[in-house]
């Protein structure tokens, strides 16, 4: 509803403008001509006349066609900034649209939970079954990370098996109880290969907090967990713990 009234709301601005460029356009021209050629009043009215009713009349498909060929451009940058911030394969946030928000995240200085996710052994499921079966489990695990966190969380794809999730306003503990829900519901899919072979899937997930201090790398803290938990044998989540500030860090601080 709104987006149809600023439609029209442009339709009329544009014809507006239109109609008044070639009207002025009109009688300028219509006015010279009669300084140069002098006619009877009958024939000025009929001149002043034309003069103001062929553009009014031009300008409304002109002023249609302006309209929308800036929708059309409109709608064209904005699939421009979709393409350029979101996944192709599975249409999720980007690796770019991830860290732009932990960014904007630090700046407002709240805290902030952090999932780092891996596909558990997901070169041998593509050297099994093939490239094709992976991009499907990648789809499919997309999906369930999407429909799975909180509304307010945002999942990404970082790049190959790899996606992030950033959950705003989020302990530790609550990010844990994301963290295991996702694990739990991946362990139960069903998934198979577009041949119908079944391929279990499982995850890894690192878990740690936004801190202002790990800037610029934000999620140092996290690929620490998630390399513990593919050490102590994958389909786990696993906790950063910083190490213990020194008697001599202080002093620095």
């Amino acid at each position: 509803m709104a987006s149809d009234l600023l439609i029209n709301r442009r339709v009329v601005k544009n014809t507006a403008l239109i109609a008044g460029t070639l009207t002025a356009g009109s009688l300028l021209c219509t006015l010279i001509v009669m300084a140069f050629q002098p006619s009877n009043g009958e024939n000025v009215v009929l001149a002043l006349s034309l003069a103001l009713v062929i553009p009014l009349v031009c300008s409304i498909p002109v002023g249609l066609y302006v309209t929308s060929q800036g929708e059309r451009l409109a709608q064209l940058n904005a699939l421009l900034e979709h393409e350029a911030t979101h996944d192709a394969l599975t249409d999720l946030p980007n690796r770019r649209a991830f860290f732009d928000a932990l960014e904007r995240r630090l700046d407002t200085g709240k805290e902030a939970g952090l999932l780092l996710i891996d596909a558990d052994r997901f070169k041998s499921l593509n050297d099994s079954h093939g490239h094709h079966t992976g991009d499907e489990a990648l789809k499919t695990l997309a999906r369930l990370f999407a429909e799975e966190v909180p509304a307010e969380a945002l999942v990404a794809r970082l790049g190959g098996e790899e996606f992030g999730v950033l959950l705003p306003d989020t302990t530790l503990a609550k990010a844990r109880d994301c963290a295991e829900s996702l694990r739990k519901r991946v362990a139960e899919l069903d998934f198979r290969s577009p041949e119908g072979a079944s391929c279990p899937l499982s995850i890894s997930i690192g878990i740690d907090v936004l801190r202002i201090e790990d800037r610029p790398f934000p999620l140092k803290g996290a690929d620490h967990a998630l390399y513990a938990a593919k050490q102590d044998g994958r389909n786990r989540v696993s906790f950063y713990t910083p190490p213990a500030r020194t008697a001599r860090d202080e002093k620095a601080a």
